[in-house]
């Protein structure tokens, strides 16, 4: 495609993670497209960590933290995932629920609580996504509280995956060089730095899960700065 594409992020149900084989068939197709684990995101439902007692589930999901896969908490916010389940089961990013950002550019009481989640996240070293951003006050306040990655129909709705390196190209082309701004919190903020990344269905995803949307892409960009935050899409 022309584009580096440093990591992929796929959504598992709890059905998968039942799978006593999916860490052994997850290793396996990355080494099939010689890719490093750590390229792999997974991400898991909150409900699922917040009432699952399925010990299956709980050995896949160290299986893959153990194996380099990076693991991503979805709809955060919305279950009882507690602090201890964070840890217990090494989250490395959270994704805030489209209920927490609808109208945070407009409604003190939302803003309030996403920065509450941020300031969370990043005193437990945790990477943080906001998910359903679909205004550009939502993305740009979300830029402004420190939020370091977004994903909605602000950014780009879904497309054919070979309309994608064009889109890729033109949202690259469109980004100002920015100053820095942001949250203060006394922690030092990563530095700064740029990647792609295709989102929840990637080709690695649709050979390792047969998935029957194969014609359809979600499309984002991965990129580190201090004032916009990273940008991604998924269906």
């Amino acid at each position: 495609m022309g584009h580096s594409i440093p990591d992929v992020s796929v959504g598992f149900s709890t059905q998968e993670l039942e799978n006593p084989k999916i860490c052994e068939k997850i290793r396996w197709e990355l080494d099939r497209f010689e890719l490093t684990p750590e390229r792999l995101c997974v991400e898991i439902p909150e409900d699922l960590i917040a009432d699952s007692s399925s010990e299956v589930i709980t050995q896949n999901i160290w299986a893959l933290s153990e194996l380099g896969c990076r693991i991503e908490l979805g709809g955060f916010g919305t279950g009882h995932a507690s602090v201890t389940n964070i840890r217990r089961f090494a989250i490395n990013r959270i994704k805030i629920d489209r209920s927490f950002i609808t109208r945070v550019d407009r409604d003190r009481e939302q803003q309030n609580m996403v920065a509450a989640l941020l300031t969370m996240a990043e005193r437990l070293e945790i990477d943080t996504l906001a998910d359903g951003v679909e205004t550009v006050g939502e993305h740009a306040m979300l830029a402004q509280l420190g939020c370091a990655h977004v994903q909605g129909f602000s950014v780009a709705r879904p497309m054919p995956i070979s309309a994608t390196p064009d889109w890729i190209s033109n949202y690259q082309a469109k980004q100002p060089k920015t100053v820095s701004i942001g949250r203060k919190t006394g922690l030092a903020r990563p530095k700064a730095t740029s990647k792609i990344s295709l989102k929840s269905l990637d080709l690695l995803a649709l050979h390792m899960l047969n998935h029957p949307d194969a014609k359809t892409l979600a499309v984002g960009l991965n990129g580190r700065s201090e004032q916009e935050p990273n940008s991604g899409y998924s269906a």
